[in-house]
């Protein structure tokens, strides 16, 4: 007990990097309680808390004790407020048609490919408010639909999809926190009337900037080439085709799609590097100001406007608050690269964002950069000796450069890759078998052409300049596209496996954390419960029946084991039960007439399971939550 004592206090200055995972446990207990919790529950909990800091006050363990507990509960009361604020904005919208005049917040295309609008600022027919937002897509063609023009429309009008199935992803989770509170489609014209009030001045400018991007980009490459650079530089995806996006997916390229934090950081180091190399040029320059805080400073600017013009979505906020810290530190000159600062970071995402701990994009984003961060504390000062070469000539150091680049894009993906491996399976339950080797040829591409050029094109489409680093950058994008193509093509390329249990990922994060965040040598036990985690898939049970709360949509267990779905029903419903269970090649079957159903409210239990002698409904794992009602 002593020698555990003893180590513990050697990581004193270690355990600042727990208060995010503190925290996160407080949001974590809140998502997995059945019911709301009661807020003057809370409040009592928060007042017991701070009598008992003061009765304790001179006694340290305890103390720091109570901070512990004080920490788990301010994540918890975080994530509850916020549910609390938005409940009142936005309550359950009455079903059928609706006569809806509004302003569109944004505009993006939903799996079919049909537009999809968000809209906002909602009159009814009587000049009454309606509270919330309503996601709804549009069955015409050729509508008048621009971010920031106010419209009216008739819309099917629906409460927002609840879980479907056991362990599975809840999308009215996800759209509650991200203010919609209805869906639905629209199967008229809609016509553009005058806004009452000029709001959204800010946000109808940006998106100009971003359409006038993605027209300049269209207007200089071919359409294979533009999907991708739109993607990539503007945020929008509207222009993959579906064999696109399979492809990037299966290939193990789906993360360049997707603007996180490889493109931010490229981005603002391709400018850092620039700057500085531009000023070592000038030695008016050089001498007079620091290069390295000019750099920073010019690199976080771009790093705005890439956020502004990309859409702003959440994964790239994540990645420009870690990129402003890492500038942060350079121009205060401390270390840029810590796990304090990734610490600080993911703290000032779960305060301001709570929700996002249960997105995907958190998860992954963050599991690889800990992981990658970790490695650096470990072997970072090795790998900058080897490249220090003191008595080394400069073709020396140029080919150690090279080799070092290369051996990092392997080492670099293949670390993340194992980090997020098992989160991807988790929530994709599929895996790529061939991603290190697409990446390593993909990566020298990616930095030394497509993203070099795409900061170029970012900074001249202004100045009507932007049509030669676009025609470069689509040169790069068409090798992409090849690659990720004949990648995607070879056999099992990619293979679906069940999803972990929630507490095989607990364990497999609460080991992955414990291995990352201490240095002593009992971060090694981490492994023990990464392995306890990894053989919670052996446990995973295949419904014997499964039906969906529309009493249609139907699978059952087969000989082999696998889940096996009937014709009719719910197309999103059944793959996403495929998917979960590794079934998706398997046929579907006609009759149901030798299919016994128990005698279940398809309605109220949201749907159900059927386990041997056991019944689980959905509505046991989802439970009675604002955003479920």
């Amino acid at each position: 007990m002593n020698e555990l004592a003893k180590i513990f206090h050697q990581e004193r200055e270690r355990w600042f990097l727990w208060v995010p995972v503190l925290f996160s446990v407080g949001i974590g207990i809140y998502f997995y309680l059945p019911t709301e919790p009661s807020k003057w529950a809370t409040l009592i909990i928060i007042e017991v808390l701070l009598f008992l800091a003061y009765i304790f006050r001179f006694y340290p363990l305890l103390l720091n004790i109570i901070f512990l507990v004080g920490i788990i509960v301010a994540g918890f009361t975080d994530i509850q407020l916020k549910t609390i604020s938005l409940e009142k904005k936005l309550p359950v919208p009455p079903e059928g048609a609706l006569y809806i005049r509004g302003q569109i917040m944004s505009v993006d295309t939903n799996y079919r490919g049909r537009p999809r609008i968000v809209l906002g600022n909602m009159e009814n027919f009587h000049n009454d408010k309606i509270m919330g937002q309503y996601r709804l897509t549009v069955i015409r063609k050729n509508q008048p639909l621009e971010v920031g023009k106010c419209v009216e429309l008739v819309a099917e009008v629906s409460p927002l999809m609840k879980a479907n199935q056991i362990g599975g992803y809840q999308p009215d989770r996800r759209l509650f926190f991200d203010g919609i509170n209805g869906s639905g489609y629209v199967p008229t014209s809609v016509f553009e009337i005058d806004c009452h009030k000029n709001f959204g001045y800010f946000k109808r400018l940006i998106d100009k900037w971003r359409k006038r991007m993605t027209d300049t980009i269209s207007s200089h490459l071919p359409s294979e080439q533009a999907a991708i650079i739109s993607a990539v530089l503007a945020g929008n995806r509207d222009f993959m085709t579906q064999e696109q996006i399979e492809n990037y997916r299966d290939s193990g390229l789906a993360h360049f799609l997707s603007i996180s934090g490889l493109h931010m950081s490229m981005l603002a180091g391709l400018m850092f590097f620039f700057v500085r190399f531009f000023m070592a040029l000038i030695p008016a320059l050089s001498l007079r100001y620091n290069s390295k805080k000019v750099a920073a400073v010019l690199a976080f600017v771009v790093s705005t406007v890439y956020l502004l013009v990309s859409g702003a979505e959440v994964p790239t906020q994540r990645a420009y608050i870690m990129t402003f810290l890492v500038l942060l530190a350079v121009i205060f000159e401390r270390q840029a690269i810590s796990m304090r600062i990734l610490a600080i970071a993911a703290l000032v995402i779960l305060i301001i964002s709570p929700q996002a701990l249960v997105n995907i994009s958190f998860q992954l984003s963050f599991a690889a950069v800990v992981a990658l961060v970790a490695f650096y504390e470990r072997f970072g000062g090795k790998i900058e000796r080897f490249l220090s070469g003191e008595k080394s000539s400069l073709l020396s150091k140029i080919i150690r450069g090279v080799i070092a680049y290369m051996i990092g894009i392997v080492l670099a993906d293949l670390i993340a890759s194992l980090a997020t491996l098992p989160y991807a399976v988790y929530h994709f339950n599929r895996i790529s078998l061939y991603t290190s080797i697409t990446n390593f040829i993909a990566g020298p591409i990616i930095g030394l052409i497509i993203m070099p050029a795409i900061l170029v094109a970012l900074l001249t489409i202004p100045l009507g300049l932007a049509k030669f680093p676009l025609k470069v950058a689509g040169l790069g994008v068409e090798q992409i596209n090849k690659l990720t193509e004949y990648v995607s093509s070879l056999p099992n390329a990619t293979i679906e496996l069940y999803s972990f249990p929630l507490w095989g990922i607990l364990l497999i994060t609460f080991g992955g954390l414990w291995l990352c965040l201490w240095q002593q040598k009992w971060r090694h036990l981490g492994w023990i419960a990464i392995f306890a985690g990894t053989l919670s898939i052996t446990t995973v049970q295949v419904p014997d029946l499964m039906v969906a709360n529309d009493g249609k949509t139907i699978a059952i267990k087969n000989e082999n084991g696998k889940l096996q779905t009937f014709k009719g029903g719910n197309k999103w419903i059944k793959q996403n039960w495929l998917s979960k269970y590794a079934s998706s090649n398997i046929e579907e079957i006609e009759d149901k007439t030798k299919i016994k159903i128990p005698d279940v409210d398809f309605e109220q239990a949201q749907g159900f399971a059927v386990y041997g002698n056991k019944i689980k409904t959905v509505r046991d794992y989802i439970g009675y939550r604002p955003w479920n009602k």
